[in-house]
């Protein structure tokens, strides 16, 4: 749904509460007017000598019962209208951090965090402060002017107001004038302070890297210089700014000057009294301030529509990733059954498919292992099927339904993924496990922990599942943190498990372990193991092997180590490893070069002479060329 506009539709939407803001405003400035005129008023007769005591004491009596009148409805009408702008305020960042939750990865993997964080906080603010101080100034100068003006002609002299308010149509001039350049330069200080924003998050993510790479003077000369764009971005605002409040002030001078100087003349030629040209004046003073007001508040409304442009941007995206015009709210349970035929799928950014006519039957209960090269497809594969990303009509089917036919929240309620990155929230590890709209009770929890190997760790901690996590999990291990993601698919209960490469930062004997106790959860849930050691995948229902986006082998562990094609080699380059951890290789080569002075010597006690080739390294580690 495209919108034109925010601020308009919602002041729209809320016209009756604005309207008694308006009217409450507009009491306020109706009792200002009367203030004018009780100073004329006193000036004529102290003037003319007859001002008695109680005269000044009554007159005083009134300018107190205004001023607090007007104190009272301005500041009832003040508050009304600043507390429609804050429920604005907090109506936009909701849909946006909404909006934000439908948008598709592929929308996130082109935006930076620091420009997001700009739009909730910086640009909404601007939004804030147009609806909280821009409207209110442009609802007291409207009545406050207006009034005034009437008052000004019908009280005092129409000549005089015609010519004194002469000057004031320069400051509507003026402000077209600097409309464009003030506009542009709002966003442009928006946008500096996004980039400037976009850096310190990026160095805080990466402090290890900084740090382990001694990038400290690199880092901070590339923030100084985003914080120098965004200084001389603020300079140039406020540059024109400032010289548009200089000439809307000098322009406001020239007012007052011509009041003073002709209205001066007409107390001398009897026109006007004394007490009239004081009014005059106190009337003058009065509309001058709202003059001056408009010309901050043409400021704020380009700032506005600068910050509106952004958000609109953002509020418009559609999202990729939606309920199908096809789908079926009848569809509940899932059983598991995976169907994928003659699958192709290309990145909207990428030339080359990184699928490529996959075709896949993984019956309901069984577990299916996926390996391959990084960049194969492997995690692709599994991004389709929980529909971060769309695969083509009549490709990926569960329990038969094509995915597009089932609803996201029952496709993605029932599918437990355990993704690479490991991302854990900022709160309590009972919270990370327990991510989920259904509540689970604390045996639920320790369950879930004790299947994905964890639950002896988290026990030695002071508050065990009460133990608050830093940002993204960080006071854990790489291992822990794995493992904490585990549980939080496991307890779950899904009809299909996904494990996309999440055994890589543990142990083998850790990684046995938790495979050992996966064994009862993945007899009866369709499972999807995407991984690089083949101890995690050998004992699978089926293997399939991904080169360049296409199935290069399929089969079990035992067929394809028969086959002698990629499987195999990836086996017996992971043996080879396994044996070099197990026999290392000396850091230096002093053990070497003494087991060959020990070879040598044996070998003349036995043949009377020396060896005439000394042995080469492999045959020392392996204790000689037949040992």
């Amino acid at each position: 749904m495209k919108r034109k506009a925010i601020i308009l539709d919602y002041m729209r939407e809320k016209r009756w509460p604005y309207l008694l803001g308006f009217a409450l405003l507009s009491i306020s400035c109706l009792m200002q007017l009367l203030i004018p005129d009780i100073l004329g008023r006193f000036t004529d007769l102290l003037e003319q000598s007859r001002l008695t005591l109680e005269d000044a004491g009554t007159y005083a009596l009134w300018l107190l019962a205004v001023a607090v009148g007007v104190a009272l409805f301005r500041s009832m009408g003040r508050i009304y209208l600043y507390r429609l702008s804050r429920m604005l305020e907090m109506r936009i960042r909701n849909n946006l951090f909404s909006h934000w939750e439908k948008l598709s990865a592929q929308y996130f993997n082109n935006q930076r965090i620091g420009d997001l964080m700009s739009h909730a906080i910086s640009d909404v603010s601007v939004i804030r402060e147009v609806t909280m101080n821009g409207i209110f100034n442009i609802m007291e100068a409207l009545v406050l002017i207006t009034f005034t003006v009437v008052t000004m002609v019908s009280a005092v002299n129409g000549w005089l107001t015609l010519l004194t308010m002469l000057p004031l149509p320069l400051l509507s001039i003026l402000a077209y004038r600097f409309n464009k350049r003030i506009q542009q330069q709002s966003s442009d200080m928006q946008i500096a302070v996004s980039n400037m924003t976009s850096r310190v998050q990026e160095f805080i993510a990466g402090i290890r890297v900084v740090k382990a790479f001694v990038q400290e003077k690199a880092e901070r000369k590339h923030f100084t210089r985003d914080n120098q764009y965004a200084v001389e971005m603020n300079r140039r605002f406020v540059r024109s700014n400032s010289l548009f409040g200089a000439l809307s002030t000098g322009i406001v001078g020239l007012s007052f000057l011509i009041s003073v100087v002709l209205g001066g003349v007409l107390v001398l030629n009897g026109t006007i009294t004394l007490g009239e040209f004081v009014a005059f004046n106190t009337y003058l003073s009065l509309i001058m301030g709202p003059i001056e007001n408009l010309g901050k508040v043409v400021n704020q409304v380009q700032r506005g529509i600068a910050s509106e442009k952004r958000l609109l941007s953002i509020l418009e995206t559609e999202p990729e990733v939606v309920d199908d015009i096809a789908a079926k709210p009848d569809i509940g349970q899932l059983e598991g059954r995976i169907d994928i035929r003659n699958l192709t799928f290309h990145y909207p950014e990428a030339k080359e498919p990184s699928l490529k006519n996959i075709n896949l039957t993984v019956p309901r209960g069984t577990s299916l292992a996926i390996v391959g090269r990084v960049g194969s497809g492997k995690s692709t594969l599994v991004h389709l099927l929980v529909r971060l990303y769309n695969p083509p009509q009549g490709t990926v089917f569960i329990d038969g339904h094509d995915i597009h036919e089932i609803p996201l929240r029952t496709l993605r309620g029932q599918i437990g993924i355990v993704p690479q990155d490991q991302f854990l929230f900022s709160t309590t590890i009972r919270d990370n496990i327990s991510f989920d709209p259904n509540p689970y009770t604390e045996n639920e929890v320790e369950d879930a922990a004790k299947l994905a190997q964890v639950y002896e760790n988290i026990a030695e901690f002071p508050n065990r599942f009460d133990t608050a996590l830093g940002e993204r999990g960080i006071s854990l291990s790489g291992g822990q943190r794995q493992r904490v993601s585990i549980a939080r698919a496991l307890i779950k209960k899904p009809s299909i498990l996904i494990f996309d490469d999440s055994l890589s930062a543990v142990d083998t004997i850790t990684e046995d372990l938790i495979l050992e106790g996966l064994n009862s959860v993945m007899n009866d849930r369709t499972t999807i193991i995407i991984g690089h050691r083949i101890s995690s995948v050998k004992s699978a229902d089926q293997i399939v092997v991904l080169e360049e986006g296409a199935i290069a082998e399929r089969g079990t562990h035992e067929e394809l180590l028969q086959l002698q094609g990629l499987y195999a080699d990836l086996y017996h380059k992971q043996m080879l490893d396994e044996e070099a951890e197990r026999f290392p290789e000396p850091s230096d080569g002093s053990e070497i070069r003494a087991a060959e002075r020990d070879i040598a010597a044996a070998g003349e006690q036995l043949a009377g002479t020396k060896p005439a080739v000394p042995l080469s390294r492999p045959q020392v580690l392996r204790g000689g060329a037949n040992g």
